[in-house]
């Protein structure tokens, strides 16, 4: 008897010691699940965040090569670089009248073609000059890369209204520099 209630005395704490420790054991499979659910869940919103930054990245990279393609002229991309930079040379002389442009020969260094230019303006009023130079440094593609500006007064014999030098221009301003474009096309996007 003392046999019997003590097998069932152990029996009992045995299913109850197996019954405990499968309790613990899933108490602890269960907090690990959830702890590694919770990463995840970190993860995934991390990387949620991460598309919508790499999105937002995307419409900037857009926006500036938008940008970048709406300084091109229109017809860069037809258009050989040499004639390209004769074209502007064209502009150049139909937007300042009176110019006396004189060019060398094409270079190509560091990556560029370049023109070399001198510009010979004859002018008699200052804003006029100051509007021109404007117009010139404004170019993009080519741009003019100004190495020097000489404004001297006027030679030659005086007219009647007092003004002396070519068509009554009383100053000159002679601009040395080189009109320049990269060498290699910019890439279409």
């Amino acid at each position: 008897m003392i046999y019997s209630e003590l097998k069932r005395t152990i029996t009992l704490h045995l299913i109850a010691g197996i019954t405990l420790s499968i309790i613990i054991v899933s108490v602890t499979v269960l907090t690990k699940y959830e702890n590694s659910l919770l990463d995840t869940i970190r993860k995934f919103e991390l990387i949620r965040i991460n598309a919508l930054r790499m999105k937002q990245t995307a419409m900037d990279i857009d926006s500036v090569i938008k940008g970048i393609n709406n300084l091109l002229p229109p017809y860069y991309y037809s258009k050989s670089h040499k004639e390209s930079i004769l074209l502007a040379l064209d502009d150049i002389k139909m937007t300042i009248k009176g110019a006396d442009i004189t060019v060398t020969n094409f270079g190509d260094k560091a990556g560029e073609i370049t023109l070399p230019v001198n510009i010979r303006i004859p002018v008699d009023d200052y804003a006029v000059l100051v509007n021109n130079v404007g117009y010139l440094q404004s170019l993009n593609f080519p741009y003019l890369a100004i190495n020097n500006i000489v404004i001297a007064k006027a030679g030659g014999p005086r007219t009647a209204t007092g003004s002396g030098g070519p068509s009554g221009a009383i100053i000159i301003c002679k601009i040395d520099g080189s009109l320049r474009m990269p060498g290699k096309e910019i890439g279409r996007l």
